[in-house]
């Protein structure tokens, strides 16, 4: 299946040039395997702890016990949607939101574990930050592809993909309201941005898990009651069929690298029956001199 299209995703231009940078492990993993890894949002959590639940407070609506406490602006709206005949009072109508506000940050935190991420770097040029935060330093790689090579290299695959530019915000932006549910997996914070982030996602519902099952709200506590914990390991990640020889334009090899490290890639490459081209980065060259 391609690529699908989601007003979520803005996906970059065919030529835009993608960069992944990996170590040698990661690397080989995937000439070997011949499959994608696309690693679970809860996993990459740990690093990020903000990952899938952008916002500098989780669970905003809780600033607030009644209507007369919301910021105005945010009242009206409220009132507009929720008492739009004027048949209920200001405060039901508070606190019908609250519970929708309160159930979407629930889902979003139960079901940030369904999101499969594979991180591209959007650039023209080599990035000496990339190459030491994800290259591993003497012995990592950048695969360069595109959108169009991604898509073309996956599409034997049945499940569905989507594709787009990661969006950065200060992290004292606080945000009521979700419009879609890919929203917080396509925002990081602004100290991220300079990974000029591309997502390759995938949303596996097969095993979903509802933690609101029971659907018992308590009007007092204002809180649903007997949440029910998904206790399941979670799983690291899902490798999906991929032709590396499409996906792959070329190898730019670690300016880091040792000097016997580019044609032991190459032979690796050669045993495995790969044809895309391999560089050694030029980073690392003096520049150039007038005699």
């Amino acid at each position: 299946m391609a690529i699908d299209e989601h007003p979520s995703f803005d996906r970059p231009t065919i030529t835009t040039k993608l960069w992944r940078y990996v170590d040698l492990a990661k690397f080989l993993n995937l000439l070997t395997s011949g499959k994608l890894w696309l690693t679970n949002a809860e996993v990459l959590a740990r690093d990020d702890p903000y990952e899938g639940v952008v916002g500098a407070v989780q669970f905003p609506h809780r600033m607030w016990r009644s209507i007369e406490e919301v910021p105005e602006r945010l009242r009206d709206q409220i009132l507009n949607i929720y008492n739009r005949d004027g048949n209920d009072t200001p405060e039901a109508a508070f606190r019908a939101w609250f519970m929708l506000e309160e159930q979407a940050c629930i889902m979003t935190q139960s079901g940030r574990r369904d999101y499969y991420l594979n991180c591209w770097h959007a650039a023209d040029h080599e990035s000496v930050a990339m190459w030491k935060v994800y290259g591993s330093p003497g012995a990592g790689v950048a695969l360069i592809s595109n959108g169009g090579r991604l898509e073309t290299a996956l599409a034997e695959n049945d499940e569905k993909f989507y594709l787009g530019k990661v969006k950065y915000r200060d992290p004292s932006f606080v945000q009521i309201g979700t419009p879609n549910a890919f929203d917080t997996i396509m925002i990081k914070r602004s100290s991220y941005e300079y990974e000029k982030e591309i997502r390759l996602v995938h949303w596996h519902t097969g095993n979903f898990h509802d933690a609101l099952e029971n659907f018992n709200w308590n009007e007092e506590s204002m809180r649903f009651d007997n949440l029910i914990e998904d206790n399941r390991p979670i799983e690291s990640g899902m490798s999906f069929a991929c032709d590396m020889n499409v996906m792959i334009e070329r190898v730019i090899i670690s300016p880091y690298a040792p000097p016997w490290y580019a044609p032991m890639i190459e032979q690796v490459r050669d045993r495995l029956g790969y044809r895309f081209p391999i560089h050694k980065s030029k980073l690392l060259d003096l520049p150039p001199v007038h005699p």
